[in-house]
């Protein structure tokens, strides 16, 4: 079986695929597989998944395990994520979605990571930083092109403003933190 472990980004774009400033979310299809298995395509049922959630989710599994005990979010690969919370002295966000979506493990190992998909047939073991960037080259597509869309508006909502600023400076925060090891992106 093939220790292989990859993110390839098909599509994003903004939900009705106009550049709405109020859109906050990211969208669109991966094609994610592990091993030899296809965790995800565009040949779905789905015709799009929260990226921006998904990044996130994606980013907390370089320094967490996520298992099914201890998840960083309710899916890796979340349908939706609209609605952001916060507590105020947690630097992490919480991502609330609609319940659908699609999930592999991930368990770290000295400076391996152990992948298992959600239906049990596959299980890689995957050096940690080949994983990195992974995860990394992925990110940088969604935050790329937020950086080339228009500028968001935010929400009148005082609550919703200051739960969308955290989102972006937990994502910096755990982005720059790998970024500094990660060596392929210029």
């Amino acid at each position: 079986m093939a220790n292989k472990f990859n993110i390839e980004l098909l599509e994003i774009n903004w939900i009705d695929e106009v550049d709405d400033q109020t859109d906050l979310c990211a969208h669109g299809n991966v094609k994610l597989t592990i091993g030899n298995e296809i965790v995800v395509d565009k040949s779905e049922e789905m015709d799009h998944w929260n990226l921006r959630a998904m990044g996130m989710h994606l980013l907390r599994t370089l320094k967490d395990n996520h298992t099914k005990e201890n998840l960083v979010g309710e899916h890796l690969i979340p349908c939706c994520g609209h609605h952001i919370d916060f507590l105020e002295n947690e630097k992490n966000v919480h991502i609330q979605g609609c319940f659908t979506g699609h999930n592999f493990w991930v368990r770290h190992e000295n400076k391996n990571v152990e992948l298992t998909t959600e239906t049990g047939n596959t299980k890689i073991l995957l050096n940690f930083d080949e994983y990195k960037n992974v995860i990394l080259d992925f990110v940088d597509k969604i935050s790329d092109f937020y950086s080339e869309s228009l500028p968001r508006i935010l929400p009148e909502d005082e609550y919703d403003k200051i739960a969308y600023s955290k989102f972006w400076e937990e994502w910096n925060e755990r982005r720059s933190k790998w970024k500094k090891t990660h060596h392929n992106n210029v």
